[in-house]
């Protein structure tokens, strides 16, 4: 399986293809603490994610669990 984790700081932008949702969320937060904004990471089927997200998914992959969605909000 492949990921694509994208980032900007000012006008430069950045992507990693990494192998792993594990090796994907380290550099995903990696970009983070360094300071770059909009980091995503996007899945083989083309769905992005944030990193907390991310984070949420591999913990749900690794315990055996749904992850859970969100309650929408009506406006």
């Amino acid at each position: 399986m492949s990921f694509i984790v994208t980032a900007r700081h000012t006008a430069r932008d950045v992507s990693f293809q990494r192998g792993s949702m594990l090796a994907a969320l380290e550099q995903a937060l990696t970009l983070v603490s360094s300071g770059m904004e909009g980091v995503l990471i996007r899945d083989s089927s083309g769905r992005s994610h944030t990193p907390a997200e991310f984070s949420r998914a591999l913990l749900d992959a690794r315990t055996g669990k749904e992850t859970a969605r969100p309650i929408s909000r009506a406006a």
